[in-house]
């Protein structure tokens, strides 16, 4: 069970984009492209590129966990933007709450 707190650390990948993967494929980038070695209780973000699904990999020593939010059509995840040309970045807790739970809504239909 992925569990997380505001204690954990959160890192979010960018250019990576590929959601038919898993853990193995996503610990691998981790190690391979980023050149890290995740800890107990790191988190690392991927998000699709029509940003309608965020998925949340959690690595320890004896598991891996995987949570993964999906919005509707009408919705979509907010744009994350950054400074740099990082492949991954640090992010904090409350952005992560306002990255999972504050949709922008692509369509207004009024009626």
């Amino acid at each position: 069970m992925l569990n997380i707190t505001g204690l954990n650390r959160f890192f979010l990948v960018l250019d990576f984009h590929d959601m038919r993967c898993k853990y193995d494929k996503v610990l691998s980038i981790i190690h391979q492209q980023l050149d890290r070695e995740p800890e107990d209780g790191d988190i690392f973000i991927v998000m699709s590129k029509d940003l309608r699904l965020v998925r949340l990999f959690s690595y320890d020593r004896r598991s891996c966990s995987m949570f993964e939010r999906r919005f509707r059509p009408e919705y979509k995840f907010m744009q994350v933007t950054y400074d740099g040309d990082e492949k991954i970045y640090s992010i904090h807790w409350q952005d992560v709450i306002l990255l999972l739970e504050f949709p922008v809504v692509k369509k207004l239909r009024i009626k």
